[in-house]
């Protein structure tokens, strides 16, 4: 599996939530995709927001950055935006006890 952490500082509330919102309907397909497989966003202040994307592997990441995602992170650096990400190949466990209907399904 792929993880990429984007890290997001906006210069405020409105612009958070505007570029959340965007994301959240440009990459719905991803989900249909089958290929993009979890996504958490942590609140870190009023105006920045860590997201963690988890792909099933880094071939469908660069495919899609060149669809449209560099794209996109570019805009929001230029209406003001700092991004900043990290990736790599990722292990993932989880426990016996889970529980997803405390996740949110997309569908």
């Amino acid at each position: 599996m792929w993880a990429v952490t984007r890290s997001i500082k906006f210069q405020n509330k409105l612009a958070k939530e505007a570029i959340i919102n965007a994301l959240k309907s440009r990459s719905k397909e991803m989900f249909q995709d089958g290929d993009m497989l979890i996504r958490a966003f942590t609140n870190v202040t009023e105006n920045s927001i860590e997201i963690f994307h988890l792909f099933k592997n880094k071939e469908y990441v660069n495919k899609q950055r060149s669809a449209w995602t560099n794209q996109f992170w570019q805009d929001i650096r230029e209406m003001g935006g700092n991004v900043s990400f990290t990736e790599g190949e990722c292990e993932v466990e989880y426990s016996p006890y889970i529980n997803l209907e405390d996740f949110k399904k997309i569908e």
